[in-house]
């Protein structure tokens, strides 16, 4: 049976990682969009997951759907913020168009090279993040920390991840934890708190 650990744990991991990272270097209002690249990052890099997992794929769309909405509407209505505007005011339409392809590509390649092959390598995460960095210019940062997190946790677990493919080298993992059932809320937990509290402190200092 193929080990997946979750999107919404990995989603988790991406929001605690920025909140530590990345939020104390910009405004609230830039760093609530920023939250939504991470958030994506942290999903695009299983865009490679076959939907014979439809429930497992379509319960990790709805939790990022939610994630996102709910951060597009803070922005949008608690700081008045054009989150259409401030993304793609920086980057000219070619490039856009470009990124597009970019992006729509290396999802097409990691689905016929199969899960924790391209979408899980060096290759696919550099690739990914150009596309991002040519639609949303410094949005790309927080996009590649999620992805970033993303591929350094599956490294955790028993099934292999092709960091160096096309190369024929074997996978790479640590086999430390298993991706089901407690280890997945464990780390949800851990993440979401740590998340609260630094956003909480962030607020109030």
């Amino acid at each position: 049976m193929e080990v997946i650990m979750t999107g919404k744990t990995h989603a988790a991991v991406g929001l605690c990682g920025a909140a530590f990272l990345l939020v104390p270097k910009t405004s609230i209002e830039t760093s609530i969009i920023g939250l939504g690249f991470v958030v994506l990052g942290s999903y695009a890099t299983d865009a490679d997951l076959k939907m014979s997992k439809a429930g497992h794929v379509i319960s990790d769309i709805i939790h990022m759907a939610i994630l996102l909405l709910g951060l597009y509407l803070a922005d949008t209505y608690m700081f008045h913020y054009n989150v259409i505007n401030l993304i793609s005011k920086n980057m000219p339409g070619p490039l856009k168009i470009i990124g597009i392809i970019f992006i729509i590509g290396s999802i097409v390649l990691g689905r016929i090279t199969g899960h924790r092959k391209y979408m899980h390598s060096l290759l696919g995460f550099m690739t990914m993040t150009m596309g991002v960095w040519l639609i949303a210019g410094e949005f790309a940062v927080w996009f590649a920390l999620g992805y970033a997190l993303h591929m350094l946790f599956d490294l955790l677990n028993e099934k292999p991840e092709y960091l160096l493919f096309p190369l024929p080298v074997g996978g790479f993992c640590f086999s430390l934890v298993s991706s089901r059932g407690a280890a997945n809320t464990m780390i949800s937990i851990i993440s979401y708190t740590a998340f609260l509290f630094k956003i909480a402190y962030i607020c109030i200092t």
